[in-house]
């Protein structure tokens, strides 16, 4: 018992004092190939916040899901929904024009808000090949600074998509990725008054990303077309006919490292249709909605996002992140009133990280929300957290 009970210590030591990335090694095995590593790494992390404006988002900050007009209304909450297990299997000792691994993730929200296993990453990658569910190519993952907050800031664009992306390296600073990605992705509003209409997946939406830079410092540039088909009606007894209209999207991002102890990252988007790809306004609705005045035919929404992100190391295990974020939906008279036309969020932590995986903190972030109506709401939350990561 006491030589287990050592065992166990001398693990956790390894593990919050080693310099390596950790993970749990569960098996490995030597095949024709090479051999084979199954590894876990689970990310936990617990949260208590309040918030003082009721938000429809339990969990994370989502300036989208403000009630519109001002509803204050104090809640506090505790949550682990944002731990993770993560279940990898790789070749090692290989190239790079060799490699081979696969990954499977779940985080914990679950659905109506329920605590309970969620699948999240789930791909196979081969060489410079992926194919399954992963951060989309249209996003930039690399930028997403040092916060407790999930949802990050609520201008970026980032979206996990099934997908079949491949990326190559042009030069050793120039790397270009072009992916092709799930038809069912756009989030579109159909007319209430035409019944029958349905949403329909028939092309995926095609992306591509170029990146310039190194590890440290890089800029990003990268455009999609994202065809968004439904089937429609005049009357009941009519055929369905279907039409498809086709949304697109730029984006510009990077990071650029002062030096060790301060660090500028940027994301700029335009588009339109491009409304799903925002952390924000994912599956709200906004790629394209009904013009009555066109016999409802869907119209692509223009969608401008921008963000800066500071972070600054007081010394070596004190840190804070410092962001901006402002979006807003292209106006035009038929949009619904009540949707969204702008958001604002900005946020401030202070983190203490005394070991490499560990670490606790405070955080606020406070947003605006106007709709088209000019109404508008405003939000604080509060939140503490700690966070540990094999």
């Amino acid at each position: 018992m006491k030589k287990t009970q050592r065992s166990i210590i001398f693990l956790v030591m390894m593990l919050i004092y080693g310099k390596d990335p950790a993970q749990i090694t569960l098996a490995k095995t030597q095949t024709t190939d090479g051999e084979l590593e199954v590894s876990l790494k689970p990310f936990i992390q617990a949260n208590y916040g309040i918030t003082f404006q009721k938000m429809n988002a339990t969990d994370g900050f989502v300036p989208q899901t403000m009630e519109v007009p001002q509803n204050d209304n104090l809640k506090g909450y505790f949550s682990m929904k944002q731990t993770t297990i993560g279940l990898e299997i790789k070749k090692k000792n290989t190239t790079t024009e060799n490699s081979f691994s696969s990954y499977l993730e779940i985080d914990f929200y679950g659905k109506n808000g329920a605590t309970s296993p969620r699948f999240k990453h789930g791909f196979l990658r081969w060489n410079g090949l992926t194919i399954g569910q992963t951060a989309s190519n249209f996003s930039d993952a690399e930028i997403f600074p040092n916060i407790f907050d999930f949802n990050g800031p609520s201008g970026l664009l980032y979206s996990r998509r099934l997908q079949v992306s491949y990326y190559t390296h042009i030069s050793k600073k120039e790397v270009l990725s072009l992916s092709v990605e799930d038809p069912n992705t756009p989030s579109i509003s159909l007319p209430s008054n035409s019944p029958g209409w349905r949403k329909r997946a028939i092309l995926p939406s095609f992306s591509a990303m170029y990146r310039y830079g190194d590890e440290k410092s890089y800029i990003k540039a990268g455009a999609i077309l994202l065809p968004i088909s439904y089937a429609m009606k005049e009357n009941i007894e009519d055929e369905y006919k279907t039409r498809t209209i086709v949304g697109w999207g730029a984006m510009m991002s990077g990071k650029l490292r002062h030096d060790e102890n301060n660090i500028f990252s940027f994301e700029s988007s335009f588009g339109n249709g491009i409304a799903t790809y925002n952390t924000d306004l994912n599956g709200e609705k906004y790629d394209a909605v009904p013009d009555p005045a066109h016999k409802n035919l869907l119209e692509t929404l223009q969608l401008f996002n921008i963000v800066g992100i500071y972070e600054h190391w007081w010394n070596s295990k004190w840190s804070s992140v410092a962001f901006a974020s402002y979006s807003r939906v292209g106006g035009k008279d038929y949009i619904p009133v009540d949707m969204t036309k702008s958001l604002c969020h900005m946020s401030l932590n202070l983190i203490f990280q005394p070991y490499k995986r560990f670490k606790i903190g405070a955080e606020a972030n406070y947003g605006i929300k106007q709709t088209f109506d000019n109404q508008k709401a405003h939000a604080w939350k509060i939140q503490t957290s700690t966070s540990f990561r094999l």
